[in-house]
């Protein structure tokens, strides 16, 4: 009975054993694996960090359905909820897990920090002031002492993520002070100079940063108080510190998801010390390794600010400052971009008018920065001074179009003298038959060279004059009734002045009666307010889907850049317009069928717009292309030609059939003209068959 017993005793220890060794444990290793992968740009944790954090919650669930009751269920219970918690996708999970461990096992010496995880989960989650209750009463709790310092330290990140500084600050100094041999010490230490650098004290960032590296901190905490050191140079404007500083750290740096920060430090260093070409390909080379994320819209940005400031360059500046948007919408420099762009396009508006900008994307601009006066800075004021110079435009182009014609009358004038002066010359030689001499010979030269200059001025004078036609036509259906739509919202909405409203709204009526704004000015005064944000949206969307698709042909793997923003906004007018184009660009344009089929099939699948699948399914049938391999046009083309070489070869065919039949009769009369007699003649045939014998 003894010996029953030990056996059924080592077999209930074995099994018990198996959930750590088999189970527990890789959770365990996963879970550390996972948190030792450094999060990417956007602070999110990479795809492998999430599949380990899944098998971490597979592994956990196993301990928990099969191994219910053993030592490792809190364990299990609390890895299961971190990981919930670090995958950063259903807080609710988090909390809830949290929550049944702690109320199973009120006992579990990981009931305090299954407390501060659920104080976590909840602040992530949007619920602040339940964060802040539950860790304000951890504090209090004289049973977690051993866990204050880490909860101090998750008050002060996130009164620092409020920009609080002063709570910041409290909370940092309480830390150090009252636990100087905690884990968290370090961490402390840290953010204080992180605190002073956010707060825009950056001397006094440097000073707790260097007093940072002198004392026993981890290396990873050393090269992050670096990285700040030479922030904190750059902001000071001591950009030579900065750049030998950033230059150091990056010999230095060993985690590779630091080192795209580190050399956008470098490279605004070097611009601003004159070194514009080495900053600009460094920005480049930021944008090409970290797409679509907040690294690649601030090199963007960066970018904008040295063709605004340092080349004047305002055209390249207005495309940099475009994309901010493109690489991430939350960007810290979106604001800023949208401001700028607006001001480079006035600039160039002003002194370049024949940009090769189009006039619809310098428009979108200024209005781009009317909102940003209401949105951002509150400043309707200035808004209107956008609205009114815009509208003031149409009747410039009228004064700017009369000097331009005088302008090319003045040319043509030139032109014809210059003609009869020519025609003249050559008939008073001609009438003296004098004998042309080298000086001769060099003034006609220099006359047809200045006769072709004339011509060329003339000619590019004529298309500017086409252009800011097309410009005013622009300005009459489109810019004009806009900016008077958005000064009646602005009066309406912000300003509240009803003379103005219907003093705006009579010149929409007889100014522009079937315009399209007139209409929605009728809608927003009859109580359709959403009517301003729909006008809104549609210009916006169409501009961007017009400046995209405008570089297909020359510039197709910009244009595919451009477009996928449209295709991943699913409220965007032009998604499925968007789709299509991809598909369009990718298989006529760069021969890539495989890449085109996702774009196309998107487009089969949609039913609401029958006359682009209808277009799609001319070549493609959501399996296999088909019908066609080219551009119809290219097709009937290549065929034309085929036909016409088909033919000249046919031609060709004939004539040298003719020729050839020619040859043999003339070879038939020779040989009967030197035979004697018929007799001893032979045919053709039986001569070449009685040769072929021999």
């Amino acid at each position: 009975m003894k010996i029953k017993f030990i056996i059924l005793f080592i077999l209930i220890m074995f099994g018990f054993g198996c959930v750590y060794y088999n189970t527990f444990y890789n959770a365990e290793k996963w879970f550390k694996e996972a948190q030792e992968i450094e999060l990417s740009n956007e602070g999110r944790p990479t795809s492998t960090a999430i599949q380990k954090y899944n098998k971490v919650i597979k592994k956990c669930g196993i301990v928990l359905d099969y191994y219910e009751g053993s030592k490792y269920s809190d364990d299990a219970l609390l890895l299961m909820a971190k990981s919930f918690f670090y995958i950063g996708r259903n807080y609710t999970q988090t909390i809830s897990t949290l929550e049944d461990m702690i109320k199973f096992y009120p006992d579990s010496e990981h009931v305090p920090e299954a407390f501060l995880y659920t104080a976590r989960a909840n602040y992530e989650f949007g619920q602040t002031e339940e964060a802040y209750k539950l860790l304000h009463d951890f504090l209090l709790n004289k049973d977690f002492k051993d866990h204050h310092a880490e909860a101090l330290s998750i008050l002060a990140n996130y009164k620092l993520r409020e920009r609080d500084y002063v709570q910041t600050d409290y909370y940092l100094n309480k830390l150090i002070e009252d636990f100087p041999d905690s884990d968290e010490y370090e961490k402390a230490f840290f953010l204080q100079g992180k605190s002073q650098y956010e707060a825009e004290q950056y001397d006094k960032s440097n000073e707790i940063f260097f007093k940072l590296l002198k004392s026993r901190v981890t290396r990873k905490t050393k090269f992050d108080a670096r990285y700040y050191i030479a922030m904190n140079y750059l902001l000071l404007e001591e950009y030579k510190n900065a750049s030998d500083y950033s230059k150091k750290l990056l010999k230095d740096e060993y985690r590779d998801s630091k080192i795209s920060r580190i050399r956008l430090v470098e490279a605004r260093s070097l611009a601003e010390l004159g070194k514009i070409d080495d900053a600009i390909s460094l920005l480049e080379a930021i944008t090409e390794d970290n797409k679509r994320t907040s690294l690649s819209a601030a090199a963007f940005y960066f970018l904008g600010e040295i063709s605004f400031h340092k080349l004047n360059d305002y055209t390249t500046a207005i495309e940099y400052y475009n994309k901010v948007k493109n690489e991430d919408r939350n960007s810290e420099y979106l604001e800023n971009s949208i401001l700028q762009s607006a001001i480079a396009s006035q600039i160039i508006q002003y002194y370049n008018p024949d940009s090769k900008i189009s006039t619809e994307e310098l428009i979108n601009q200024q209005f781009k920065l009317a909102e940003f006066y209401i949105e951002y800075l509150n400043m309707p004021d200035s808004a209107l001074i956008v609205y009114n110079s815009i509208i003031e435009q149409e009747n410039r182009f009228e004064t700017t179009l009369d000097s331009m014609q005088l302008k090319l009358d003045s040319l043509a004038v030139m032109i014809n003298s210059k003609v009869e002066t020519d025609s003249l010359m050559q008939e008073t030689k001609s009438d003296s038959l004098m004998q042309e001499t080298k000086s001769d010979s060099m003034e006609t030269d220099n006359s047809e060279i200045t006769k072709i200059n004339i011509q060329a001025e003339y000619d590019s004078q004529k298309l500017l004059i086409e252009n800011t036609q097309e410009n005013m036509l622009l300005y009459q259906i489109e810019f004009v009734p806009f900016a008077k739509f958005a000064k009646l919202w602005l009066y309406k909405e912000v300003l509240i002045d009803s003379a103005k409203i219907e003093s705006i709204y009579n010149e929409l009526k007889s100014e522009y009666p079937d315009n399209k704004y007139t209409y929605a000015a009728d809608q927003f005064l009859a109580g359709q307010d959403s009517i301003i944000i729909t006008t809104r949206k549609h210009i916006g969307e169409t501009t961007q889907y017009n400046a995209a698709i405008r570089q297909f042909e020359t510039r197709p793997e910009e244009a595919i850049e451009s477009l996928l923003p449209i295709t991943e906004d699913v409220d965007n007018e032009y998604r499925n317009k968007a789709f299509y184009s991809l598909g369009y660009i990718n298989y006529f344009i760069l021969s890539d069928s495989l890449a085109a089929k996702p774009y196309l099939d998107s487009v089969l699948t949609n039913k609401k717009y029958p006359a682009y699948s209808n277009e799609v399914e001319k070549f493609y049938d959501g399996d296999k292309f088909i019908k066609i391999d080219r551009l119809p046009y290219i097709e009937q083309m290549i065929q034309n030609q085929l036909n016409k070489e088909k033919a000249e070869q046919e031609e060709q065919e004939n004539t040298d059939k003719e020729l050839e039949e020619t040859e043999k009769e003339k070879e038939q009369k020779d040989l009967l003209d030197n035979k004697p007699g018929k007799s001893e003649s032979k045919s053709p045939d039986k001569g070449n068959s009685n040769e072929q014998k021999e």
